[in-house]
């Protein structure tokens, strides 16, 4: 179990490096508002499940 967390660290700590690396400042900048995007729509879409298992309804 810690040997796969430390490996996905290890793998997004090398994403992270390489998008600085590759990347101008407004790229960045742009990658970064996706990311913040996707994980507003994961958390949504979590909390709707949960509400949904809340109530009873499971698909």
């Amino acid at each position: 179990m810690i040997g796969r967390l430390f490996r996905l660290l290890l793998l997004l700590g090398v994403i992270y490096l390489a998008l600085r690396w590759l990347l101008n400042r407004q790229q960045r900048q742009t990658v970064h508002e996706f990311v913040r995007a996707l994980a507003i729509a994961l958390l949504a879409s979590s909390l709707l499940l949960l509400g949904l298992f809340l109530a009873g309804i499971r698909l």
